[in-house]
């Protein structure tokens, strides 16, 4: 069957299209002109409507949008929008955990939005320190440097320490060339060797290059954050992808404050 949308040939006369992914479909929701009755070209046959009334039924709509949810195209936006509501369902599992949801999200955050590395850290309640739980996509030698490190309240709210630029009420973007790490913080970084490079272009992140986004609490409290790094194709998060970081941060933040 000719797909209606883009005109490549299928061998099926349903379910998606193997070019585009739209919907073959034997019949359509919205009404079409038609030349069959003796009326003039592009004019719409009146008896149309009650034709297709014969044609197909409420069940065959909940069935054909079913088939497009199951198998219609899926953008960016609505892939990260099924792992999302994936997120979301292990909320409601038996044998929930803090770690086991902090662990999801990073692999998530990492796999949907092609970033090169991402951690998530949170506060520890007994010392009120902040410490990396998840670390996706670092060298083994960077991510055990970064398990060493811990942090206090003022590193994420001043600019004393770590000096970074607000972007939103949530994020927070550092750039290399504000030198946004200690003395000898250089090994928690994949490529220290690549640290002072030049950016040639706004969209570019060098390597000491990273975003954070808050994780809050009741009554605002900050008890965590997300950290990641530029994309795999070296340019710097994107809109999107920081407000979808915020969404995630914010379930974990919920998840957080409803287990304490």
């Amino acid at each position: 069957m000719k797909c209606p949308t883009c005109g490549f040939e299928n061998p099926k006369s349903y379910g998606p299209c193997a070019r585009c992914g739209r919907y073959l479909g034997s019949f359509s929701l919205t009404t079409k002109p038609v030349e069959a009755t003796g009326g003039k070209a592009g004019t719409r046959d009146v008896s149309y409507a009650a034709r297709a009334r014969d044609q197909f039924s409420h069940e065959d709509i909940a069935k054909k949008m079913k088939m497009a949810y199951m198998h219609g195209a899926r953008d960016q936006s609505m892939r990260v929008t099924e792992s999302i509501l994936k997120l979301l369902e292990s909320l409601r599992k038996k044998d929930f955990s803090i770690q086991g949801l902090v662990n999801e999200a990073a692999e998530m955050i990492h796999d949907q939005f092609r970033l090169r590395w991402v951690a998530i850290g949170l506060k520890n309640p007994k010392d009120s320190l902040f410490r990396y739980d998840a670390l996706i996509g670092l060298r083994p030698e960077a991510a055990q440097a970064r398990r060493q490190q811990a942090f206090k309240l003022e590193d994420f709210t001043e600019d004393a320490k770590y000096k970074g630029r607000a972007i939103s009420e949530y994020t927070k973007m550092y750039f290399e060339e504000d030198k946004p790490y200690t003395e000898g913080a250089e090994i928690t970084f994949n490529r220290p060797v690549l640290l002072k490079s030049r950016r040639h272009a706004p969209e570019d992140a060098l390597e000491a290059d990273y975003l954070d986004v808050h994780i809050y609490g009741v009554n605002n409290e900050l008890i965590g954050w997300i950290e990641c790094s530029g994309t795999i194709t070296g340019k710097l998060p994107d809109v999107a992808t920081m407000k979808n970081l915020e969404v995630i941060g914010s379930i974990i933040g919920a998840a957080i404050s409803r287990q304490r």
